[in-house]
């Protein structure tokens, strides 16, 4: 289910004034691959360093024989944002170039907010959770589709570590762990980004490890939306310890450390600890090329469900330092 408007413009409207009132509003020129008819140009929209639109927005232009008329659609899993700039865009390219609109709502009616305006906050922390949850499903995808062949591809391990590292499963499966916690570490890195944007009670102890260059600087200064990313992205997020201080710093409620220390599943290894030996066997793979004989099918799904269960942890607890519902409908 999409959400859809048109806005037909008189045909006598200057095209490169309607472009320029949408690139100002912060749409980026995509590939026309299907070549529709009487299109002029496909724009999309979703939201940039922002990181609070769910869905996005894509923008048609068309010119006939009796105006130019540009589409908007959203998808239902649209957020609350990405519904405020579809009705801005139907609202400006109204009053500036006159004509007439229309949406899913009717003629000249602009779209209805069906819930209250929520925290930016919540809604940056909501999309980093949801892009770690789909970047996540990649692995598994590719452990339930991969096919290996030959004697040496077995699916079970022999133990002896000099015949298992001939084994291309291991290799394979080793070759997944650095993209693991690539993934883990984006999430966080967005969360702090997020926290640093939209939190209001954050203390500037994080931010006196930073190390800014000289060039960020000068780039923020030009663009100030950039600061975050640069600051987040001159820390590590990949070691429990290290993201744990890291959060500590901005908020003292942010307990990660405490989070993931917490029991599960009834093992003697907390999360905490798991995903540290993961990382470490990220290191010596990536720093050392050295292969661990242990990493089976299933012990990836394992390592996908701790990290997996890790981030459900971690989001939730910031749903209650921040005030807000986690949301899970990815």
């Amino acid at each position: 289910m999409s959400y859809c408007s048109e806005n037909k413009l008189p045909l006598n409207t200057p095209l490169n004034r309607v472009i320029e009132v949408i690139e100002l509003l912060g749409y980026k020129k995509g590939i026309d691959q299907l070549k529709i008819e009487n299109q002029l140009a496909f724009y999309y929209w979703s939201g940039d360093t922002d990181h609070i639109s769910f869905v996005g927005i894509t923008l048609h232009i068309f010119r006939d024989e009796e105006c130019i008329s540009v589409t908007t659609r959203t998808r239902m899993g649209r957020s609350y944002w990405d519904l405020q700039q579809q009705n801005k865009t139907i609202s400006l390219l109204k009053s500036l170039f006159g004509g007439t609109f229309s949406t899913d709502e009717g003629a000249n009616r602009y779209m209805k907010f069906d819930v209250s305006e929520p925290s930016k906050l919540s809604c940056s922390l909501y999309v980093a959770r949801w892009v770690l949850h789909n970047a996540l499903l990649n692995p598994s995808v590719y452990l339930s589709s991969r096919k290996l062949t030959g004697a040496l591809a077995k699916q079970e391990l022999t133990g002896f570590s000099w015949l298992d590292e001939l084994n291309p499963r291991v290799l394979s499966n080793n070759m997944l762990i650095p993209y693991i916690i690539g993934c883990w570490e984006a999430y966080f890195r967005q969360s702090f980004m997020s926290i640093v944007k939209y939190a209001d009670d954050i203390s500037d102890k994080a931010l006196k490890n930073c190390r800014v260059s000289s060039q960020e600087m000068l780039r923020a200064i030009q663009q100030p939306e950039l600061l975050a990313h640069f600051v987040a992205d001159s820390l590590s997020f990949q070691r429990p310890s290290v993201i744990a201080d890291n959060f500590k710093q901005l908020n003292q409620r942010i307990d990660i450390a405490s989070w993931l220390r917490k029991p599960y599943h009834n093992r003697r290894k907390t999360l905490f600890d798991s995903i540290s030996e993961i990382v470490d066997l990220r290191d010596n793979l990536v720093h050392t090329g050295t292969l661990s004989t242990n990493i089976s099918d299933k012990e990836v799904n394992r390592i996908i469900t701790d990290l997996t269960a890790a981030a459900d942890r971690v989001y939730d607890g910031f749903g209650t330092v921040f005030d807000f519902v986690p949301n899970y409908n990815f």
